[in-house]
């Protein structure tokens, strides 16, 4: 799966649009690629420029790139506020699967048809924290 692909999947009930720069749009045979690092980095990057582009706070996109960085590669958040990734974990958890403190790492997965089974609760999840990540 691109990582393109991916993001956009994701973000899909945000008003977010990624632009992957085409030499960093990796090709990712497997979940378990999210958790290399340098990957974690292209995410949170990628998904904090869409939000700085949509017109959210340094302080908001930063924290939200970094969640969907965690939520995607397992990696804590690199720059922000670690107290903000969390809130949006719970924010997250609460959404997509009736508990704050429940949470899925999409590294995780034994393969991508495994997504299938997760997009609906991971796409109303994100849509939840993207909407708190907002108010920061």
């Amino acid at each position: 799966m691109r990582l393109s692909t991916l993001l956009s999947l994701m973000l899909a009930r945000t008003p977010l649009t990624v632009s992957v720069h085409e030499g960093d749009d990796l090709d990712i045979d497997s979940p378990d690629r999210l958790s290399d690092f340098p990957v974690h980095h292209k995410i949170g990057d990628v998904v904090a420029e869409a939000c700085l582009s949509a017109g959210l706070s340094e302080r908001a996109a930063y924290a939200f790139g970094e969640f969907i960085a965690e939520l995607t590669s397992g990696w804590a958040s690199r720059y922000s506020n670690e107290d903000d990734v969390m809130m949006l974990d719970a924010v997250f958890g609460q959404a997509a699967y009736g508990n704050p403190a429940t949470v899925i790492r999409l590294y995780l997965l034994p393969n991508w048809s495994a997504l299938n089974e997760h997009i609906e609760e991971v796409q109303r999840g994100v849509a939840a924290a993207f909407e708190r990540a907002k108010s920061l």
